[in-house]
């Protein structure tokens, strides 16, 4: 029996991946609507938006020394768990008549406080399942993230279509099924994780925390991609969660918002799963350059607000052009750290990438009502596609 789990690991590893995929799908799409909804007020909603990406900068970190100390199965567990009864908070209120901005916000707020542990302690589990179930792990990275996109793929779908038959509400009962279903998941996996040495008795839990950080800054050309990937997550993070429901509410067309975010994550899943064999054929710092500019190009267009068929093709476009570089960024970290510390480096990855968009979040939601939409949306492509240039042509990381 032993041995069956063993070589299922990373099957059940797929199934808690794409069920919190689907799961985050719905919430991304489901909660901007509800405030859109209630309040008529794009700045609210990137008020919220930008408030959600908080908890992540603080406790990345943290959860990073967790999985390297606690587990990583305990972690993603308990971290899916405790998101299945945050949204089931939503649920509650509004049965009670009581679900108002400040409960959304307060409800969207506390499950952002356990996603980024559920996530990074999966990321970290990729090599665990891999090994126990026999698999390459450059394959296992590109299929962990192509699984996690199908997800994706699937939640802004499925969230559409609850908004449209049974309101936001069914949307979030369905999402805390979906987390319940990950933990259970998650939990019955049987693989050998390692953990990091407790060494001296007087050392303490942040000086972990401040040895991953030293691990990540030692490693320039790791450092450098971390910040490239933070400046981009800054500027594209405005646009899922603001500009795009902001245009798709002002249409009261909740399926085209539904069909453009499931066209990028199918975009996800088509270049995550052709990562194995990119990598074989490219250099990591050529395959970079190429998801870098050719995710930009096609994300430029969209700035014209065309209609929704051509919003769908450019979506897709850019989704698979982004599509490897999750594998990417797995295979980095897991060649280039030893296995007890990359979790907190994981962590600290993620601090600053949840770090990045809040400003940029707050400032789209002002400058659409402020200036419109079409400007706002053409002068943050404008600067997107500046960052993508200097991304692209950074020497330090041609040795990746």
């Amino acid at each position: 029996m032993t041995v069956v789990l063993q070589r299922s690991a990373f099957v059940r590893l797929q199934v808690a991946n794409v069920s919190s995929g689907v799961a985050n799908g719905v919430v991304m799409i489901t909660v901007p609507w509800l405030v859109l909804e209630r309040t008529d007020s794009p700045a609210r909603a990137g008020l919220l938006a930008a408030l959600v990406s908080l908890p992540g900068i603080f406790v990345s970190p943290i959860v990073g020394g967790l999985i390297d100390r606690v587990g990583r199965r305990a972690v993603s567990a308990l971290s899916d768990l405790l998101s299945c009864l945050s949204v089931l908070l939503f649920v509650v209120g509004e049965v009670l008549g009581t679900l108002g901005f400040f409960l959304i916000a307060a409800f969207a707020v506390l499950g952002a406080v356990f996603d980024p542990a559920g996530y990074t302690a999966r990321k970290a589990l990729i090599p665990n399942a891999a090994e126990a179930s026999g698999m390459a792990v450059e394959k296992a990275n590109g299929r962990h993230e192509g699984f996690f996109a199908v997800g994706w793929m699937l939640g802004p779908a499925v969230g559409a279509w609850c908004i449209e038959v049974g309101g936001p509400i069914l949307a979030f009962a369905l999402t805390s099924g979906m987390f319940l279903l990950a933990a259970a998941s998650v939990r019955s996996m049987r693989v050998h994780e390692r953990l990091a040495a407790h060494h001296e008795e007087h050392e303490h839990f942040f000086d972990g925390l401040r040895s991953g950080w030293r691990v990540l800054r030692a490693d320039r050309p790791l450092f450098v991609f971390t910040i490239g990937l933070t400046l981009m997550s800054g500027m594209y993070m405005p646009i899922d969660t603001v500009i795009f429901p902001t245009h798709f509410e002002s249409l009261n067309d909740a399926a085209g918002l539904g069909a453009v975010m499931s066209a990028i994550a199918f975009g996800v899943v088509v270049g995550a799963f052709a990562y194995g064999r990119l990598a074989k054929r490219l250099a990591a710092p050529v395959l970079l350059r190429i998801v870098v500019l050719g995710s930009t190009l096609a994300l430029l267009p969209m700035g014209l607000l065309p209609s929704t068929t051509i919003f769908v093709v450019f979506a897709f476009l850019t989704g698979m052009a982004w599509g490897p570089f999750n594998p990417l960024w797995n295979s980095a970290v897991q060649r280039r750290i030893e296995p007890s510390s990359q979790g907190r480096v994981y962590g600290l990855q993620m601090s600053l990438i949840y770090a990045a968009p809040p400003l940029g979040q707050l400032l789209v939601g002002w400058g659409i009502e402020s200036f419109g939409l079409r400007a706002t949306f053409s002068a943050l492509l404008a600067l997107f596609a500046v960052a993508s240039l200097m991304i692209a042509t950074r020497r330090s990381l041609q040795s990746l």
